[in-house]
Order: C-alpha cells, then structure tokens, then sequence
C-alpha cells in the first residue's frame, strides 16, 4: 500500500493510476526509439512514471478528486517526501524524478522570480529517466475528460510557453533528445 493510499478518494486514485500510464507508454516508447535506447533502465522507468505524480494526493485540486491542502504544484516534493519517508534508500531515484518533473524543470530563478511555494533551488531533470518522464508528462492532463489524449506538439508549446523562455528552450532540448531535430 501507498502512504496515505487509505486517504485517497477512488476517483483520484483512477485518474493518477491511468495519467501515469499514459505516461509510462509515452516515455518507453521515445526511449526505444531514441539513440538511448540501449542505455534506459525500463524497469526503473516504467516504476517512476507510475510514482512521478504520487503527491497529488496531497493537493487542493477538487477537479482531480484530491482533497489535501498544499498548492498544486507543490505535488512534486510531496510525493518524494512521502516516498522517501517509506523507503528512501529504496526510492530515492524515484523521489527525485517526482521533484524535477514540474512542467520541464524549474531554475532556482523559476522559484524565486514566480514566487513559487517550494524551496530556492534547482529542480531540473538529470538521467536518462528523468528527462524521459518529465517531457513525457507534458503531453498528458489529469482531466478526467480527457485522460491519456495526446496532446499536441502545439499545445504542449503553449502550456509550457506561459512559463517563460527558459521553460520551453527546456522543452526544446528534451525534444531533440529523444524526438530528433526541432
């Protein structure tokens, strides 16, 4: 059982259950097509895509069925705290894609010049597996009217766009990691 897994209402659990293996695909998918292929750990990826939104559990999104206090985007380090506290030699590499997956990564300026309710530092995508995870996760809403519609490569500009420059050269980047030329 998850931490708190008791606490969660069923819907929420459905909807993060499937957004993670939308995700899952997603990521496996562009790692066995990419020029990495044969240096992913699948196992590793597959186990963090379905744990990289755990900590929405704790957030205030009524939309999503999650009915905890803290601020949506806030989802991230909660679920690697609550990870780490369960087994954190176990599930240290997980803690950490479920703290650098927000949108592409944020700066320690991100933070500071959003204003954002998390600690000033780094949260970027290193590994292989994160950066596979975090640009997957883009592609995919949690809304329960349209769990696992790919969005476009359009859209997905545009959501991340709204977070300036750096986010989406970020975006770019892990485009022509795993997709080729942009």
């Amino acid at each position: 059982m998850l931490p708190f897994q008791r606490d969660i209402h069923p819907r929420c659990l459905e909807i993060l259950t499937e957004h993670s293996r939308c995700v899952w695909r997603k990521a496996e998918a562009l790692a066995r097509a990419s020029r990495y292929a044969d240096a992913v750990d699948y196992e590793f990826l597959r186990e963090a895509s379905m744990l990289h939104d755990y900590g929405i559990v704790g957030v205030d999104a009524p939309g999503i069925y999650c009915f905890g206090t803290a601020p949506y985007l806030c989802h991230g380090v909660l679920g690697a705290r609550h990870l780490r506290e369960v087994d954190g030699v176990r599930y240290a590499r997980h803690a950490r894609v479920c703290e650098v997956h927000i949108g592409t990564g944020l700066t320690s300026e991100d933070v500071v010049r959003g204003g954002l309710p998390l600690e000033v530092r780094d949260y970027l995508p290193e590994t292989l597996e994160e950066k596979l995870i975090t640009y997957a996760d883009n592609f995919f809403s949690k809304n329960p009217a349209s769990l696992c519609e790919e969005k476009p490569w359009a859209r997905v500009c545009e959501s991340i766009g709204r977070h300036g420059e750096g986010a989406l050269e970020r975006l770019r980047v892990l485009r022509g990691l795993f997709e080729g030329t942009c």
